[in-house]
């Protein structure tokens, strides 16, 4: 059977006007190519056909680690003349040719030499193009097996090949998270035969992950131990934007296998994946700095959803966001924010049970700062003296409040910022984010509410500070 985008390609073929003729035909494969891959920028060239000049180059600027492909299109099907083609373009340009018409079966039943491992060429068929599936919005494992034979297929693939490697790897990943070492070894079989080196071992990572989330040990995984124990930024990827696991305890095990940082790097917009990953990470992970912004939530995000977006963690809410980073050089320059009144931070503060440890407020052009020597001193009645004394016309400019964990977090009431105090110290994120969006953010009880879900509750404050034990009681 004739899939659409082989008939489409025959069909502009057929264009007798040879200039009109190619631009269909690259329009036809770059259609294809982006919706296979949304993440992927396809540059056109003004070249046909060319020996050595492709006619394509494919790109993802979301993933930098992922190298460029040349695309070269081929009017012919001789698979001699397309190999040695292959033989004469650069191996560092990772090239792809693609025959603009159907390869000899004849050949490809076991006529072929077979790939040396370090080969980085890909040739293909518009009928093995046409098998391989594009993005929806039901992302599934054939989609990104699919969208990983652009980043790194090598070798020769028809439609019954392609098939044959969907199958096999989708089958593989299904038993890796019932733990069925068979299917699950093929599949990285698969991929190693299939695949560049770095493309199969991300997805060997991907099994992996999907091995251990299931509950088996990485010792009993199938397949050399090579970089299978983490996950990288584009593994991250493949296994936010597959479809949607909504076991608890999957994610439980498999974000142990991740970072912030990691996530970070990854380009996983609001997929419903990261809503798993993030009820268990938001325990886990440790953060610096975190911000709110006012606005709403994007059209095309949910509001109380997570996504990450240049490099930043964001939680987004119908009525700001709070964005999650390692360092304040990593936040927006943002507006300031109208300055609450002391009486205001502490009502915030006495509703949550946030225990603050100094304040600093502004009166016109002067400060005043109160503090003690690291207790709660938001119920000190020396406070309403202040207050009064100023006029109740202060503004609070900063607060200090300590976090469960026993570090204290430097609230900016201007910028929306806080910060852990200390050169290098990481805070919980459910701490982090918790004391940010109820001190900083005047919420409302659904407000409230939905962040207590997503966080947690704001958790007691350890009963004194932190210290470390000397060596005689260790």
């Amino acid at each position: 059977m004739v899939n659409l985008v082989e008939q489409s390609i025959a069909q502009a073929m057929d264009e007798p006007d040879d200039r009109m003729m190619f631009t269909q035909v690259k329009d036809i494969v770059a259609r294809h190519l982006r919706r296979m891959d949304p993440g992927a920028t396809v540059t056109k060239t003004e070249f046909f056909n060319h020996t050595h000049v492709p006619d394509m180059v494919l790109e993802w600027p979301g993933r930098p680690r992922t190298p460029r492909r040349f695309i070269y299109l081929r009017t012919t099907s001789d698979q001699r003349e397309l190999e040695d083609d292959l033989q004469r373009l650069p191996r560092a340009d990772r090239p792809v040719l693609l025959a603009l018409g159907q390869l000899s079966s004849t050949r490809q039943r076991g006529g072929l030499p077979p790939l040396p491992g370090s080969s980085t060429s890909l040739l293909l068929d518009t009928s093995a193009l046409g098998a391989l599936q594009p993005a929806d919005d039901s992302p599934g494992i054939p989609q990104l097996v699919s969208r990983s034979v652009l980043e790194g297929g090598r070798g020769t693939l028809d439609r019954p090949a392609t098939e044959e490697f969907l199958n096999t790897v989708v089958q593989g990943a299904e038993a890796a998270r019932a733990g069925e070492r068979v299917p699950t070894r093929d599949a990285v079989d698969a991929l190693t035969a299939q695949m560049t080196t770095d493309v199969a071992d991300r997805m060997s990572a991907f099994l992996a992950a999907l091995w251990q989330g299931g509950g088996s040990t990485l010792a009993s995984f199938p397949a050399p131990q090579r970089g299978v124990g983490h996950l990288d930024e584009t593994a991250l990827m493949y296994l936010l934007e597959s479809e949607d696991i909504t076991d608890t305890a999957f994610w439980n095990r498999v974000v142990r296998m991740i970072s912030l940082p990691t996530l970070l790097r990854t380009p996983a917009a609001g997929t419903g994946n990261l809503q798993y990953l993030m009820r268990e990470a938001i325990r886990l992970w440790t953060s610096r700095v975190c911000m709110i912004v006012p606005g709403a939530a994007d059209t095309d995000i949910s509001p109380w959803r997570w996504t990450v977006k240049a490099g930043q963690l964001i939680l987004q809410t119908p009525r700001f966001h709070v964005l999650v980073a390692q360092s304040q050089r990593q936040l927006p320059s943002g507006q300031e924010h109208d300055l609450p009144r002391l009486d205001e931070v502490r009502n915030r503060a006495d509703r949550f049970g946030i225990p603050l440890t100094s304040l600093r407020m502004i009166v016109t052009d002067r400060h005043v700062g109160y503090g003690g020597p690291g207790d709660d001193i938001s119920h000190d009645t020396r406070l309403d003296g202040i207050s009064d004394a100023l006029g109740q016309a202060e503004g609070v400019i900063e607060a200090e409040a300590r976090i469960p964990s026993g570090e204290t977090l430097q609230c900016m009431f201007a910028t929306g910022i806080a910060s852990a105090r200390g050169a290098r110290t990481q805070v919980p994120l459910d701490a982090l984010l918790g004391t940010t969006t109820r001190l900083l953010s005047d919420l409302s009880n659904d407000e409230a509410e939905k962040i207590t879900q997503l966080l947690g509750a704001q958790g007691p404050p350890p009963d004194q500070p932190w210290s470390q034990p000397s060596f005689d009681d260790v």
